[in-house]
């Protein structure tokens, strides 16, 4: 009978303890994000550390990549990851003056939301994280204007959806607009989404009316950047024009290198994505969130937000900021 009232005890711990660990596990809650973006390189990088981080923290995630150019499209991953059990979606919005549905669903599901690399408008969520978009628009406009401070340019803003884009936009004119007296400004446009194909177009159109005469470029991003030496190059332009760009992709680099383009932004996207599952781990947890900043997204109360500066690369800077931190390898730069 002992053993018996034994046997019985050690299964009934046993038991116990399996459906303990099961609820630590579940405790952990699980993380859905929500990348609706284009193709530039960064993207699948920072899915591979948002999984690497959360798997590290020991936290479920969920991630949808989508390239695709439509809003319905991220609106139904969202409703599947938030049907899924998440307790946080982590957005990059597709269009961020159009998240009503999307943030009224996770509301009424009791999902906190975070706005990531790219603010939500007009809603309230819980946490941008994202980085100081005015601030490397600072950058990109001191360094065209102090190189060129007089000749034609150029000025080209991201997608009139993104308010990175009308950040970056802000932080430029503030070292352009001293110069413009002195400038002659031959295109200032914004590019529907973040399109190559369409800066190139409207470059090789503003530079052809304007009798081939272009001294500096404006390029938010290095995928635009592109589009605009592609324009250059097509252009039979040989003149050094002095061109910016971020998100120091590769391509990138060996265009500076090669000196079709002048500079880009380098941005810790392991820092970005890290601090992403972090704080939504922190939200799980309910555990405060690290913020350094509030952003006013037009939704009547400044959002809670943890924003990180990129650095500006040059020609002479390569070694030190991408290949000493192991962003890329020398054999990759410098194809050795």
């Amino acid at each position: 009978m002992l053993k018996k009232i034994l046997l019985y005890l050690g299964l009934m711990i046993f038991f116990i303890s399996l459906i303990g660990c099961k609820d630590i596990n579940k405790s952990k809650g699980k993380i859905g994000v929500s990348l609706a973006v284009g193709n530039a390189a960064r993207w699948e990088q920072e899915k591979e550390y948002m999984q690497k981080r959360a798997d590290e923290l020991g936290v479920e995630i969920e991630i949808k990549l989508n390239t695709k150019n439509e809003s319905k499209t991220q609106e139904k991953d969202c409703f599947e990851l938030i049907n899924s059990g998440i307790d946080v979606l982590i957005i990059t919005p597709r269009n961020g003056n159009d998240m009503s549905k999307i943030i009224k669903y996770a509301e009424k599901n009791k999902v906190k939301i975070i706005s990531y690399a790219r603010i939500i408008l007009k809603e309230k969520i819980d946490l941008h994280i994202g980085y100081d978009s005015k601030r490397m628009g600072q950058m990109q406009g001191q360094y065209l204007a102090e190189k060129v401070y007089r000749g034609n340019y150029i000025i080209l803003k991201g997608d009139e959806n993104d308010d990175n884009a009308n950040l970056l936009y802000e932080g430029a004119l503030r070292y352009i607009e001293p110069i413009k007296n002195d400038i002659n400004i031959i295109l200032d446009t914004s590019i529907s989404n973040w399109s190559p194909k369409v800066a190139k177009e409207l470059v090789m159109s503003a530079i052809k009316a304007n009798n081939n005469e272009i001294d500096a470029i404006l390029a938010p991003n290095d995928k635009i950047a592109e589009g605009c030496a592609e324009a250059l190059e097509e252009l039979n332009i040989k003149k050094n024009v002095a061109i910016t760009g971020m998100d120091a992709e590769l391509s990138a680099i060996r265009r500076i290198l090669n000196e079709k383009q002048d500079v880009t932004i380098y941005m810790d996207l392991k820092e970005l994505a890290d601090t992403a599952i972090d704080e939504a781990f922190n939200m799980i947890q309910n555990k405060p969130v690290n913020i350094n900043a509030e952003y006013d997204n037009k939704s009547g109360k400044k959002i809670a937000s943890h924003l990180i500066t990129g650095r500006l690369v040059t020609k002479q800077n390569i070694d030190r900021i991408l290949i000493e931190n192991k962003v890329f390898t020398k054999e990759e730069i410098y194809n050795e």
